[in-house]
């Protein structure tokens, strides 16, 4: 995990971090906890691909005309939000997966973005003793 870009790595540990707080909450409430965790666990799954595929996104429109960058960013951003679809379908379709879970787990992204700065300073710099 050292290799990544340190706001991806900040971003993928707040969204872990989400995850293992809403699975705590989640299991002291629900019934049907296997369901519950499963769908936990492919938001996450989830969550991860989208961040992954939106610091790729930006690292390759950087290096394009702003025209071909902005489409190239519109049409990535409808590609995730078409994957984001594909997932809740998905959960709708499994029996054994919570697809209130799973928006519960891919709301998980905007918190982990708001809180990556403290993320940063308070753990990941900590953990892989860095800063910025």
């Amino acid at each position: 995990m050292k290799r990544l870009e340190p706001t991806v790595r900040d971003l993928l540990i707040g969204a872990l971090l989400y995850g293992i707080i809403v699975e705590g909450i989640g299991l002291l409430i629900v019934e049907n906890r296997c369901s519950y965790s499963l769908g936990i666990l492919a938001g996450y799954l989830c969550v991860a691909c989208m961040i992954c595929h939106m610091y790729l996104t930006l690292e390759k429109a950087l290096d394009m005309d702003p025209e071909s960058a902005t489409k190239y960013g519109r049409r990535n951003s409808l590609l995730r939000y078409v994957t984001m679809f594909a997932v809740l379908v998905a959960a709708m379709l499994i029996p054994g997966i919570s697809v209130i879970a799973v928006i519960i787990m891919i709301l998980g992204m905007k918190i982990s973005a708001f809180l990556q700065p403290q993320i940063h300073k308070y753990i990941t710099s900590k953990i892989f003793k860095e800063g910025r």
